[in-house]
């Protein structure tokens, strides 16, 4: 089965982007989709947003030094995640994943359509 990931950019629509590695994205793409080292964040969706068993949690992926490095505030994915959109704690792109155990993998095509249309 084909998988897709969520990119949620600071500034403009989010998107679904086809894994490139089987389930998963590999690294180096996360990174580069992010700008740098991955944090994961929790979101607000419950597990059974993925619609599949063995779904743990669903969890934003951003760049652990975003502040740092003065990247824009994500209000959309703050929103996904629970938090105070003015705070600014959510900077940058950020990414929607799920989590199977240790592993990040992406969503059914139809899954990922449906959380885009339904939160972003």
């Amino acid at each position: 089965m084909e998988r897709y990931m969520i990119v949620i950019p600071a500034r403009n629509r989010a998107f679904t982007m086809k894994c490139d590695d089987g389930d998963s994205m590999k690294l180096e793409t996360l990174q580069k989709l992010v700008g740098g080292y991955l944090e994961t964040v929790p979101t607000v969706l419950a597990p059974e947003w993925a619609r599949e068993k063995g779904v743990d949690s669903i969890l934003l992926l951003v760049d652990e030094e975003g502040r740092m490095k003065g990247l824009k505030p994500n209000p959309t994915a703050a929103g996904m995640a629970g938090v105070d959109v003015n705070l600014g704690a959510l900077v940058g792109p950020a990414i929607v994943a799920a989590s199977r155990g240790d592993e990040l993998i992406g969503f059914a095509k139809p899954v990922a359509d449906t959380i885009c249309a339904e939160w972003l």
